[in-house]
C-alpha cells in the first residue's frame, strides 16, 4: 500500500470515522467503533443470547454434545485440532528463538501448514454445529455495530432499530459490504506500517511516551483503532531504542521483518556469546550454519571469525570429536 494511503488511513484513525459512498444512501461516515460501543454490545449480545435459548435455539455446547451423540461428530477431530494447535504455539515459541534465516523461513511454512489444516476441521465443525444461540446473538451484535456506526453526513445515525429492521435485504447488504471493505483497511498490518512511517513518528515521538498528549483524550474515549496504531508505536519504538546495531534501512517499513529482524538479532547474539568460551584471545565464535547474510541481518561484523563445523568436520574426516570441538572453541 502506498505511503499516501496509509497517511490518509491514519487521518482517519485520528478523525474517528472514515467518509464512504453508498449508491442507495449517499454519502455516509463509519464511525470508529470505541470502548462504549463495545460495552454497548457486550450487553446487548448476552440479551440477544439468553433470549435466543429462552425461543429455543440450541446452545453451541448442547449442540456438540448430540452431534457426538449422534455420531454426527468424531471428538477425535477435536483432539486433532487441540494437538494442532499446540503444535502451532510450540513452533511459534521455537521460532521466537532461531537466528539462522533458512531455519526461521522453514517453520513459517510449518506453521502456514499446521493453521491451514487447524482452520479445515474448525470450519467442517462449524458448518456440522450450525445455527446456534451464539451464532444468533453474534449475528445481532453485528447488525447493531453497523447500525450505531454507520452515519449520515451531519453526523446523525442513519436509522434507528425500526428503520434498519425494515431494510430490503439487498440495502442490507450493500451496507454490510461498505462496511466490511471499510474495516478491511484497518487490519493489523496496515496499523503497523503507519506505526513505523514518519508522518506518524515525527509526531509520536514528541509525545513523551503519553498517550494523552498524543490525542489529548482519555484513553476510555479513544477508538480501538488509535490505541492499537499507538500501542505498536510504542513497540516499534522499543525496538528502535534498544537496538545496538544498526537496523538496516530496507527492513524499516516492513513491520514483520523489523520484528523478525530483532528477535534474530536477539538470538544470535546469544548464541555467540554461549560460544565465547574459555580464553576470548584464542576463542572463535560458532554459530552453526550462520551465512554471512544471517550475520548481516543481525547487524553483526561481517568479519567476525565464524566456524563452518561442515567444513572442518570435513578436515577430520567427517566426523568431529568432542576434543576437536572443545578446540575448536578455544577451550583447553
Amino acid at each position: 500500500m502506498e505511503k499516501q494511503n496509509l497517511k490518509l488511513i491514519f487521518s482517519e484513525i485520528i478523525e474517528g470515522y472514515s467518509l464512504v459512498n453508498s449508491p442507495t444512501f449517499g454519502d455516509l461516515k463509519i464511525k470508529h467503533i470505541n470502548n462504549f460501543d463495545s460495552a454497548q454490545s457486550d450487553i446487548k449480545q448476552d440479551y440477544c443470547f439468553k433470549k435466543a435459548v429462552k425461543d429455543g435455539l440450541p446452545k453451541k455446547e448442547d449442540k456438540i454434545k448430540y452431534l457426538i451423540k449422534e455420531k454426527l461428530w468424531d471428538p477425535e477431530k477435536d483432539k486433532e485440532a487441540d494437538r494442532l494447535e499446540s503444535l502451532i504455539k510450540g513452533m511459534m515459541k521455537t521460532k521466537s528463538k532461531l537466528h539462522l534465516q533458512a531455519q526461521i523461513d522453514q517453520i513459517k511454512k510449518d506453521i502456514k501448514t499446521a493453521e491451514a489444516d487447524f482452520l479445515k476441521i474448525k470450519q467442517k465443525k462449524e458448518e456440522a454445529i450450525g445455527f446456534t444461540a451464539e451464532e444468533y446473538a453474534n449475528r445481532r451484535v453485528n447488525e447493531h455495530l453497523m447500525q450505531v456506526s454507520i452515519l449520515g453526513e451531519d453526523g446523525k445515525t442513519l436509522f434507528n432499530d425500526e428503520e434498519f429492521g425494515d431494510l430490503e435485504q439487498e440495502h442490507v447488504n450493500e451496507i454490510m459490504s461498505i462496511y466490511s471493505s471499510n474495516t478491511d483497511k484497518f487490519k493489523a498490518y496496515n496499523l503497523k506500517r503507519i506505526a513505523l512511517a514518519d508522518f506518524f513518528t515525527n509526531i509520536f515521538y514528541i509525545c513523551e511516551d503519553n498517550i494523552f498528549n498524543f490525542y489529548g483524550k482519555p484513553v476510555i474515549n479513544l477508538t480501538f483503532y488509535q490505541i492499537e496504531v499507538y500501542s505498536f508505536g510504542r513497540y516499534f519504538k522499543s525496538i528502535i531504542q534498544n537496538s545496538e546495531e544498526k537496523i538496516p534501512e530496507h527492513i524499516m517499513e516492513d513491520p514483520d521483518e523489523l520484528i523478525e529482524w530483532a528477535q534474530s538479532s536477539k538470538n544470535v547474539k546469544e548464541a555467540m556469546e554461549k560460544g565465547n568460551l574459555g580464553d576470548k584471545e584464542h576463542s572463535a565464535t560458532s554459530l552453526v550454519g550462520a551465512t554471512k547474510e544471517d550475520l548481516k541481518k543481525a547487524g553483526i561484523d561481517e568479519d567476525t571469525n565464524m566456524i563452518d563445523l561442515s567444513q572442518e568436520a570435513k578436515k577430520k574426516g567427517g566426523k568431529l570429536s568432542m576434543e576437536d570441538m572443545m578446540k575448536l572453541h578455544g577451550v583447553k
